[in-house]
């Protein structure tokens, strides 16, 4: 069956203005809204319309952007030994930095939607029935002529990692004609967050686009190889929280004191970043923006590691949230280094109990500060 005109008419006004409200398109169009609610369900019943293309949401969404995957990690019973077998306990859980970050945020009461690509597979479905309770997840393009990534590791005695294998082929295809698509849902976003899985010339439009728009845009690095990805030129990005091992890497120099350490952060300030946060494990990090404010803060060290996958997600996410909800610098970095020791304390890349009162809580509790 065919469109009818006042159909025709009700898609236009969508195809023109995506966030309008369902009052907004009945007055439009001219009808009720009760009877707009009803064409708008039948739409999407014959497919005319889809939930990508119809969203109504009153707050402005953090968007994040990169790859998600299946995680799949085997934990050594005892010392490897190369060229052998190994005795293991093996977890499968569901990452990717962006995505990690994405399920921190939504899980801390933040309005978080995801723009990834994804095989039309099982992978894809354990992503989905794991994320979409705290992540909008109705931008994901999925494609059944692809394979949704996914991330292997082997975690030693001691809890660190000893090899990761990453297949991550499908984010090369996150192109600047994909991101294009979806311009009108960047532009209105409350910030962007974008790891590095995406291709360099994606990222380079997104920097672009975030200048453009005034959006505030974060960029979280994956690895040392992936800092080919990011751009020279950094301007109009709000924020970076980066290592020292992907700094050193980008730069093409090795940290020999903590002098050189802490050069790293004014090398990318004159990149163009507004603020970065560069961290180093267990060793203090530091912090240093455009107006010329420096900070390092210690880590809270844990006794026992149990699990360290996830903790740098965790930790970013942590510092985002609390500079989305207004906190100055140093409680922002409190969050993450929060967010951080309790999920190394836990076997999931994002701990299952975390939640805003909670993390409120555990922070005061961390640094003897008032929640």
């Amino acid at each position: 069956m065919g469109l009818s005109e006042k159909e025709q008419a009700i898609l236009e006004v969508i195809r023109k203005h995506p966030f309008y409200s369902q009052q907004d398109i009945a007055d439009a169009v001219g009808m009720s809204r009760s009877a707009l609610a009803n064409n708008i369900s039948d739409l999407i019943r014959r497919n005319y319309l889809l939930g990508r293309a119809y969203i109504i949401n009153d707050d402005a969404p953090v968007i994040c952007i990169g790859g998600m995957n299946v995680d799949r990690k085997f934990y050594a019973s005892q010392a490897l030994i190369q060229g052998t077998s190994n005795p293991v306990s093996s977890s499968v859980s569901i990452g990717g930095v962006g995505r990690n970050i994405a399920e921190n945020l939504g899980r801390l009461g933040e309005t978080v939607i995801m723009l990834s690509k994804a095989g039309n597979d099982h992978d894809w479905e354990l992503i989905k029935s794991s994320s979409e309770a705290y992540i909008n997840l109705r931008h994901v393009d999925v494609s059944p002529e692809s394979s949704t990534s996914s991330y292997t590791a082997v975690i030693d005695v001691d809890g660190e990692m000893s090899i990761a294998l990453a297949n991550m082929a499908i984010c090369d295809s996150m192109t600047v004609s994909w991101l294009q698509q979806h311009e009108t849902l960047l532009s209105r976003a409350q910030a962007l967050i974008v790891d590095l899985n995406l291709p360099q010339d994606s990222l380079t439009y997104l920097i672009e686009l975030a200048k453009q728009k005034e959006v505030p845009l974060a960029i979280i690095p994956v690895s040392g190889p992936k800092m080919s990805h990011l751009p020279r030129e950094l301007k109009g990005v709000e924020w970076l929280i980066v290592n020292q091992d992907e700094s050193e890497t980008f730069f093409g120099r090795q940290v020999n004191s903590e002098a050189d350490f802490k050069d790293l952060a004014q090398l990318w300030l004159d990149c163009g970043v507004k603020q970065v946060l560069v961290t180093r494990g267990g060793k203090s990090m530091h912090y240093a923006n455009q107006d010329g404010v420096s900070l390092e803060v210690e880590p809270k060290l844990v006794e026992h590691m149990v699990d360290a996958t996830g903790a740098g997600d965790s930790l970013s996410a942590g510092v985002l949230f609390g500079w989305l909800n207004g906190h100055e610098t140093k409680a922002c970095l409190e969050f993450g280094l929060t967010n951080a020791y309790h999920t190394i304390l836990s076997t999931d890349t994002v701990r299952k109990t975390l939640s805003r009162h909670q993390f409120l809580q555990e922070r005061k509790e961390l640094f003897d500060v008032e929640a």
